[in-house]
């Protein structure tokens, strides 16, 4: 008997893998949806489900019911209402009752509908379509990211790097807010700065943060900046310039809900903000806290913590890592 654990998204709810087959278990680990899919990826809240079964795509709801048989070649996740699916030859979309709703005339989709526009690629070009399948931004990009706020990321076959709105008009990313969500950040490392001594961290204002006396310091996490020092061990400064996790790690995670998870001798564990250590290091692996549970690997199996360091879910599933509850 082999068995897999998977992240899964939202409703106390997680992927297994049970004899090559996919399902579903709830935080206590009883089986909600069995076993039977080849795949499996969850959406939005659990809503619909993407399976596959036998090379094709279809969805089923929470409780593993068939909302959309599988028959599709390819397909994604639901967003907005509708999701991009593939006959084999090309792409179209279809709606929660499984009607297709926008012809399948496109080469290829990226993520889908978000806040109302799809990208699109047709014969090596791409723009984006509203939800009745007109074109509302020309097919003339060789790159087209997601709206995700009033504005999206496009790339000229120039190699130019714009900004567009709903309409298809350009902007430089200078005469857009800051506070627009873009799918590329503009600034993958906000605040980090090089001297002759080393990288450190200025916030928002200007404030040195992090002195610049490390070899590689983190973005901003949970109000936490992790540093790695010249010996190459790991600690943390808080989002007020004290430096509160020393540098004894072999490695650390960023911080995620006032915990973050560490390396040390081998083993892995937990410390807090402070800098205490708040479940040992004798975890084979350790992930991050997400809604108050941690994949963790013992014995060359694995399962899920609480905070305390105590086993909710028992390490009887095959090593996955990633794996987490959302």
């Amino acid at each position: 008997m082999t068995i897999f654990l998977t992240a899964c998204k939202t409703q106390q709810l997680a992927v297994i893998k049970l004899n090559d087959k996919f399902g579903c278990i709830d935080r206590k680990g009883n089986i909600v949806i069995k076993p039977t899919w080849d795949y499996i990826l969850q959406g939005d809240k659990n809503k619909q489900l993407l399976v596959e079964k036998d090379s094709l795509y279809g969805f089923i709801d929470n409780k593993g019911q068939i909302i959309i048989r599988p028959q599709y070649q390819d397909a994604d996740l639901f967003s907005d209402g509708l999701a991009s699916v593939s006959n084999g030859k090309k792409y179209g979309f279809i709606n929660l009752k499984g009607d297709t709703v926008i012809p399948f005339l496109y080469d290829e989709t990226f993520m889908g509908f978000n806040n109302g526009l799809s990208d699109v690629t047709l014969n090596d070009s791409c723009g984006y379509i509203d939800k009745q399948g007109k074109i509302v931004v020309p097919l003339i990009y060789e790159t087209c990211y997601p709206f995700m706020s009033d504005y999206a990321q496009v790339e000229t076959f120039d190699g130019d790097e714009l900004l567009i709105d709903k309409k298809g008009k350009t902007y430089d990313e200078d005469d857009v807010n800051e506070k627009h969500r873009l799918w590329v950040p503009r600034e993958v490392y906000p605040g980090s700065f090089t001297t002759s001594t080393g990288q450190g961290r200025i916030n928002n204002k200007g404030d040195t943060i992090v002195p610049p006396i490390y070899k590689v310091t983190g973005n901003l996490s949970d109000r936490m900046y992790i540093v790695q020092d010249k010996s190459n061990k790991w600690g943390a400064y808080n989002d007020k310039g004290q430096f509160t996790v020393q540098c004894k790690f072999d490695e650390i995670w960023h911080f995620n809900e006032g915990l973050a998870n560490f390396k040390l001798n081998g083993k892995w564990g937990f410390v807090d903000k402070k800098g205490q250590i708040i479940i040992e290091p004798i975890f084979e692996y350790a992930s991050q806290f997400t809604n108050g549970l941690a994949y963790v690997e013992k014995n060359g199996k694995s399962g899920f913590i609480n905070k305390k360091g105590e086993f909710v879910i028992e390490p009887k599933f095959e090593i996955n890592k990633g794996s987490r509850f959302e």
